[in-house]
């Protein structure tokens, strides 16, 4: 998403709302490529030489469940905050005294700014570590495959030879 600084310079409120559809490339847990189709929108306010933004998303992941492998859509949902201005760039330290991240300096002769990397960053940071299709997801069958949710098996589960002590001890 690329916002035209000149169109928010010249805008007699200072303020102001801008929404976009943007259809999004990220890596999913199981290493492909999905595209997540987000709504962004994108809070603005003019102070002081500088343009506030706050952006809230909202897409969702076509990805899989990773006990079965059956297809889950994810809402995915973020936000967050970036501080743009123009001229010479200079250190700006927020209240612990550390340098700020998300203040970004501009030449002065530029005009548009993207929020590309800051959407996909947002997006990834807030994949879930663990899909599940529902809460009670029963898997796959670890020796023959079959969808546990589906239809069921007569695989014997497969025992660690290495605890078959313990298991003596607990039956005793």
């Amino acid at each position: 998403m690329k916002v035209d600084l000149r169109r928010l310079e010249e805008e007699q409120d200072g303020r102001g709302v801008l929404t976009a559809e943007e259809s999004v490339a990220v890596i999913d847990a199981f290493d492909k490529q999905r595209i997540v189709d987000c709504r962004i929108e994108l809070s603005w306010e003019r102070r002081g030489g500088a343009i506030f933004f706050h952006a809230e998303l909202a897409g969702e992941l076509p990805t899989q469940c990773h006990l079965c492998l059956d297809d889950v859509p994810t809402p995915i949902r973020g936000e967050f905050d970036v501080v743009v201005r123009k001229g010479a760039a200079r250190g700006s330290y927020d209240q612990a005294g550390e340098e700020a991240q998300d203040l970004v300096t501009l030449a002065p002769n530029q005009r548009e700014f993207s929020f590309d990397q800051y959407i996909i960053e947002n997006l990834i940071v807030n994949i879930p570590m663990k899909i599940y299709c529902r809460e009670d997801c029963k898997g796959l069958c670890p020796q023959c495959g079959v969808n546990r949710n589906k239809s069921s098996c007569d695989c014997l589960e497969a025992s660690d030879p290495r605890w078959d002590q313990l298991r003596k001890l607990k039956n005793e």
